[in-house]
């Protein structure tokens, strides 16, 4: 047997999916923004970086140059420029300086650094280059870009301008950018993941009303119907249980014909079975009517009453019998009324005994049941214990000593159900076989004298009272048991 697997709902997978994804998908978005951004404030400061450092090397150079030819003295030039860089707008300047080519500090926005030799590795990459060089350092616990721009014409070298700018409002703006792609990333899954509940809830809906009526197959599958079908494949579904419910239906209600068909058969069959019985019941009283009609012809007189009220008690006699047969070969549905415990037993017993009329076996019956008022459907009821009454008797006689065989039929009240028992003493039910004893067509008569169909059609009858029927093997003795739930109410009903 595969394993089963815990249940998800269509719904709960879509909206799975949706989460996987929206988040996804916003996830690869704001990856996407916030790298952008990075890379293009990066890229601005580099450039106004540039712009400013390549700018002001030209001034730096011809100071330089004309103090070297001996133009003009630089007379504190330097530092005039420096402090200009130091005071550019936009840009948040840490530190400007000018070095000979020998590391020498010529000027900084640090007065205290003039004369310093800077002996570092960045300054002498920073001597060495040719062209612009920009290195990101960390200044005490900040960002820097720091910017070397090589003083040199023509192959001639002054020395180096560094300058050094903050990164940390740069990374400020794209810290806060992180937090504006997180915020609307949350709010966009949150709007799309309602979007999606609401579409997967619209989607699931015909899919939920489709189970509702497919969890009722069995209850009342006659009034279930779809009112209208939708155009795409859940349609499709619709169309197709309602193809297969009108199917069920229609096998439905020939399993129901059948079943009453051979409900009317096997009833035909035991009406057969007792009509021998029926003649002797009916010939013994007739005998007695004539008997008492001729002592009326022979005598008349004061003893004519007597002989009267006996031919009005067999000719009573006689009209219960027929009246019996009548109720057992009335056809019809479950229709449980109220009946009088002993009257029900005392009609089924007398069935019963003419079944077993003839037959050369003992017939016992024992009534334990209280006085009480039972509702359930008489003639259905005399059916079933009529059938276990015939299968006792077969059982029974089949054994090689039959003039010993008995069968009981007890009525008792136990835990609020009416029980009625069949014992007989013929030989048990092989084991084998037991768990086949209640299904349609299986017998164990021979051909032609058994359809098959008395249990599987007597427990039916059991269940729509709302009992059972079993079967169980005590001591030399085969029991069956139909255990009916009824009302114990005190006897009020005359039937």
């Amino acid at each position: 047997m595969p394993r089963q697997l815990p249940f998800f709902s269509l719904r709960v997978r879509f909206m799975v999916v949706a989460v996987i994804l929206t988040l996804g998908s916003s996830a690869i978005w704001g990856g996407w923004t916030w790298q952008r951004e990075r890379i293009s404030l990066l890229e601005t400061l580099t450039r106004e970086g540039e712009i400013l450092v390549t700018t002001m090397a030209i001034p730096v150079i011809n100071a330089l140059l004309y103090e070297e030819l001996g133009i003009i003295s630089e007379g504190g030039l330097l530092d005039n420029f420096v402090s200009e860089i130091m005071a550019t707008p936009r840009l948040q300047i840490r530190y400007a300086f000018v070095l000979d080519e020998h590391g020498r500090v010529l000027a900084h926005n640090r007065l205290a650094e003039f004369g310093t030799i800077y002996d570092s590795p960045l300054s002498r990459t920073a001597l060495a280059a040719d062209t612009f060089r920009q290195t990101d350092i960390l200044l005490e616990g900040e960002r820097v870009a720091d910017l070397a721009m090589p003083l040199a014409i023509a192959g001639k070298r002054w020395g180096s301008l560094r300058v050094g700018i903050s990164m940390e409002p740069a990374y400020a703006a794209i810290g806060r950018l992180e937090q504006q792609i997180f915020l609307f990333s949350g709010f966009f899954s949150i709007g799309a993941l309602l979007i999606y509940w609401i579409i997967g809830t619209w989607l699931a809906r015909p899919i939920m009303a489709l189970t509702d009526r497919m969890e009722h197959v069995g209850k009342d599958s006659s009034n279930l119907t779809i009112n209208a079908y939708r155009n795409d494949e859940i349609g499709q579904l619709q169309k197709s249980f309602s193809a297969m419910l009108e199917r069920l239906n229609r096998s439905e209600a020939e399993r129901i014909t059948s079943m009453n068909r051979m409900l009317e058969n096997e009833r035909i069959a035991a009406i057969g079975r007792i009509v021998s019985g029926v003649a002797h019941e009916v010939n013994n009283p007739l005998a007695g009517i004539e008997g008492a009609l001729y002592q009326i012809e022979q005598k008349g007189g004061p003893a004519t009453e007597r002989y009267v009220g006996r031919v009005r008690q067999s000719i009573e006699r006689i009209g219960r019998i027929v009246g019996q047969l009548s109720d057992l070969s009335r056809a019809g549905t479950i229709n449980p009324k109220p009946v009088n415990s002993d009257s029900f037993f005392e009609d089924l017993a007398t069935v019963s005994r003419m079944a077993a009329q003839g037959i050369n076996c003992h017939f016992i019956t024992e009534n334990r049941c209280p006085p009480a008022t039972l509702t359930l459907d008489r003639d259905k009821i005399h059916q079933v214990v009529l059938n276990l009454v015939l299968n006792a008797i077969d059982a029974t006689c089949t054994n090689a000593i039959c003039a010993n065989g008995e069968v009981r039929l007890i009525a008792e009240w136990q835990d609020s159900c009416y029980l009625l028992r069949v014992k007989n003493t013929g030989p048990a039910i092989p084991e084998k076989i037991i768990d086949e004893i209640f299904t349609p067509f299986f017998t164990t008569k021979q051909a032609g004298k058994g359809s098959g169909m008395g249990l599987a059609i007597s427990r039916g009858i059991a269940e729509n009272h709302g009992g059972t029927l079993d079967y169980q093997r005590i001591g030399e003795r085969t029991v069956f048991t139909l255990i009916i739930p009824c009302s114990k109410h005190a006897d009020t009903t005359d039937e």
